[in-house]
């Protein structure tokens, strides 16, 4: 059976952008890509020029009634006006990172698209990469017996500061609500988590802002050594309780020098050693008793920069009218930790959560033969 393609316009043409729009272009058969926007024009018309696409207004791509599936790329302080926006016009969205700067705006967010019947997906997607497919397969299959504990650290260095461009324009900074490391990154941990493990039963922990008060430090820049405020918790500490009794500590930071990243997942019977959750490929290494850590073999294919397949797994969810893979309860339910994260840090106690929703279905491995296989994600 042929299906007609989901006609899909992407708002925010930023530095992610590229990789959305040449995937969406030529990678996914089911997405037909119309358009772009940014409040930057001259972003939108070189990216439209660039991938053969339509340059036109967010306006201009909402009063159009045939376009069905918006992608928000902007900025996290964007994300609730844009895809609200594009909810009130009848849309279906797909939006990456986190779903908005606060608990509340979120909230609102997934009730609008209840009350309209529309689809709304907000991940970073590469937990349908192949290294996190794998992973999951891996862990079902009880290969390393029962998952009892994990442990996930992400150390970054968010030392830039604001350049000249007119803030008030950018409406960006990862020093600023919703832009913070836990939100811009943490997210990706999160969802992996919950690919893997389910919704999160209860949270303790801590979120702090180191150094609230800084200069700026590019001596080309017209405000250097002027103060700003860091107005976001730019380090966590996290335990988290899953509902399927898995625990483990969540640890992220911008506030050091260097890039590093471990994952790893306990069972009772092996240790797997799993890559940083902004990859779609990195190898898989399980350890058990008495051998040396051994790489396994993938069993899904999306092992490239595969952005943009969440939005193609949601194009075929409205096509195939079936559940998509990514849940606007998943959604809800990271800023529903997020936020109960920075709560446990101001009053010293642990927050429950009630959440139950059903774990993403993991995609088939029956037609992997080592190629990106659009069947996969139809299913």
């Amino acid at each position: 059976m042929i299906y007609k393609k989901v006609k899909t316009a992407v708002i925010g043409c930023g530095m992610i952008s590229d990789i959305y729009l040449r995937n969406l272009k030529d990678v996914f058969s089911i997405i037909e890509l119309d358009s772009c926007a940014d409040q930057v024009d001259e972003k939108a018309k070189e990216k439209a020029e660039r991938y053969g696409i339509k340059k036109r207004s967010v306006n201009e791509i909402l009063e159009d009634k045939s376009i069905e599936l918006i992608v928000n790329l902007t900025y996290a302080s964007s994300h609730y006006e844009v895809t609200k926006a594009a909810l009130e016009a009848g849309k279906h969205v797909y939006s990456e990172k986190c779903m908005s700067v606060t608990l509340q705006e979120a909230e609102e967010l997934y009730s609008l698209a209840k009350k309209k019947n529309l689809r709304l997906s907000v991940a970073p997607d590469t937990f349908l990469g192949g290294s996190w497919q794998t992973a999951r397969k891996i862990t079902d299959s009880g290969l390393i017996g029962k998952p009892l504990l994990f442990n996930a650290t992400l150390i970054r260095g968010y030392h830039m500061v604001k350049n000249d461009t007119d803030d008030s324009i950018r409406k960006f900074s990862v020093m600023y609500p919703g832009d913070g490391i836990p939100y811009d990154m943490g997210g990706y941990y999160l969802y992996n988590l919950i690919n893997l493990f389910g919704p999160v039963k209860r949270v303790s922990g801590n979120s702090v802002t180191l150094h609230k008060v800084r200069p700026y430090l590019n001596p080309n820049n017209s405000h250097f050594e002027e103060p700003f405020s860091v107005e976001t918790p730019n380090t966590l500490a996290a335990t988290l309780e899953f509902s399927s009794g898995v625990m483990g500590n969540l640890l992220i930071t911008s506030e050091l020098f260097g890039n590093e990243t471990s994952f790893q997942v306990y069972g009772d019977e092996s240790i797997l050693y799993l890559g940083d959750p902004n990859n779609f490929g990195d190898q898989i290494f399980i350890q058990t008793r008495g051998s040396d850590k051994t790489a396994l073999p993938f069993t899904h294919p999306y092992l490239t920069d595969s952005r943009g397949i969440g939005a193609a797994e949601l194009a075929w969810s409205i096509r195939k009218n079936r559940p998509q893979r990514i849940s606007p309860e998943a959604g809800l339910h990271v800023m529903k930790i997020l936020s109960a994260i920075e709560k446990c840090g101001k009053d010293g106690k642990y927050e429950t959560l009630n959440d139950d929703f059903a774990r993403p279905t993991p995609l088939s491995s029956l037609y992997y033969g080592g190629q990106c296989n659009e069947k996969l994600l139809s299913e």
